[in-house]
């Protein structure tokens, strides 16, 4: 079942209406729900989540209980390294096992057949901020079982986020969420500029995203450019279009995600990028990686590597590849950068800040970022390391080619800046949620016109979301 299907549109009229009824049992209601969600699109792998659940559930409580620091953070050490040992088989096996056949020149024998379990990465995460926020004593051990597990299963962000930290989980599941016609109303349009991103936008402009990356040598420096340029529009709109459907869904039902997005290519630095992209798993990594290795109390050159290091393990975290991993660290130097030449320019700042042209020169920050994102995203997307250096070669050296100029990506990209640069200046910077008055005629007349365009122009060939591969 995936949220674009008739399916999935039953499954929440269904789930709504018994949540109208259900009320001391809702959480449990949700939760077999949850796992019904889970069961219908891999049903092999739920006895999987069920018992990290259940490991996490024990951890925890015997944590909670514990008074010894020694024994509470073994308890924690066994926890950690049991979640991260069953993620390491499911997803780095083969890679890690490929790696060292490679390195000391011998064939591999050893690779299996391992089906990767639907949204390992997603509830791994957050199985492990519970047990690390229960330990930090940011939250207290959960004795009930069901919270639980709703906090680490929760199905509108199980396939592919976001990352919901147990202390921001938990506080909701303390009370009984009444169904309510605002939340529905206002889930209902979060979810629909969901669907429009994902089908109208990043479905469309994909085509010439895949047909150019499958066969860089054959295409002009400017076609190879202009699909890099598509790349970072449709992976936006594909994980933003996403992220707005769980959060919707979620929404539906009273809970809030959070904010997963909040317009990423306005940030005038790689390091602004982060905090606006991927939140959920920006700030998971920042809590419980990037301070834990001392973040930036341990001296200037301590921070550097710990930026770097962070950044490698989140490139790790989205593929069993070195090509993620040099993503991953390449990202981490910019940002290792971008400190040191803000630490350089802090004397200066009240002196810059007052010169003429401010706003020209943040637009001008905003372009070269976002230039200097989209090349990076190449490393992404590009099938191989070694098509990574031939688009590189192919854009700097203005080679020739087959012209593939995609007349979609340029119209929804000239569409895509004015209403993201209305909606950053309207919000003070921020993004906006759309939010109609659906009681009025001119609400609903709104809402009307954005399903006959999703239904005039989504792509109708089948794409699976891009971050539900992680």
């Amino acid at each position: 079942m995936v949220f674009l299907s008739i399916e999935f549109l039953v499954y929440m009229i269904v789930l709504l209406c018994a949540m109208c009824f259900v009320k001391k049992q809702q959480h449990l209601l949700l939760l077999v729900a949850s796992y019904f969600f889970y069961l219908w699109n891999d049903w092999r792998m739920l006895l999987l989540l069920a018992a990290e659940t259940g490991a996490v559930y024990f951890i925890e409580c015997r944590m909670g209980k514990e008074q010894d620091k020694k024994k509470k953070k073994l308890l924690l050490t066994v926890g950690v390294i049991t979640l991260l040992i069953v993620l390491g088989f499911f997803k780095y096996y083969n890679f890690f096992v490929d790696s060292i056949c490679a390195v000391f020149r011998v064939q591999n024998s050893f690779a299996l057949n391992i089906i990767l379990p639907l949204g390992i990465s997603y509830y791994t995460f957050q199985g492990l901020s519970l047990l690390l926020d229960v330990y930090y004593g940011k939250i207290e051990a959960e004795k009930d079982f069901v919270k639980v597990a709703l906090c680490i299963g929760f199905f509108p962000q199980i396939t592919a986020g976001p990352i919901v930290k147990a202390k921001d989980m938990l506080v909701q599941l303390k009370e009984v969420k009444p169904v309510n016609w605002d939340n529905i109303a206002q889930g209902a349009q979060i979810f629909l500029m969901g669907i429009f991103k994902k089908k109208v936008i990043a479905d469309r402009i994909g085509v010439q995203v895949d047909a150019v990356f499958g066969a860089p040598q054959v295409y002009s420096a400017g076609s190879l450019a202009l699909a890099a340029v598509a790349y970072s529009i449709q992976i936006y709109c594909d994980f933003s279009g996403y992220s707005d459907m769980a959060i919707g869904v979620a929404r539906m039902m009273g809970f809030d995600l959070g904010r997963n997005f909040n317009l990423p290519y306005f940030a005038k630095n790689t390091s602004e990028f982060w905090r606006r992209w991927h939140i959920s798993l920006s700030t998971w990594f920042r809590d419980y990686v990037y301070i834990p290795l001392g973040g930036s109390r341990k001296g200037k050159v301590r921070t550097y590597l710990n930026l770097i290091i962070t950044m490698m393990l989140s490139g790790l975290w989205h593929g069993a590849s070195w090509q993620f991993v040099l993503w991953g660290a390449i990202y981490g130097i910019t940002n290792a950068l971008y400190k040191i030449y803000s630490d350089f320019c802090k004397p200066y700042r009240e002196k810059w800040a007052k010169l003429p042209g401010k706003k020209v020169r943040i637009i001008l920050a905003i372009v070269l970022n976002f230039l200097l994102v989209t090349t990076i995203q190449i490393f992404f997307r590009a099938e191989s390391i070694a098509d990574v250096w031939i688009i590189m070669k192919r854009i700097f050296t203005g080679a020739e080619g087959v012209a593939y100029y995609y007349v979609y990506t340029i119209i929804y990209g000239v569409l895509l800046v004015i209403f993201e640069t209305w909606k950053y200046i309207k919000n003070d910077g921020n993004d906006i949620y759309m939010n109609l008055n659906l009681e009025k005629f001119s609400g609903k007349l709104v809402f009307c016109i954005i399903v006959w365009l999703i239904l005039c122009f989504a792509y109708v060939g089948s794409n699976a979301f891009i971050y539900a591969q992680f």
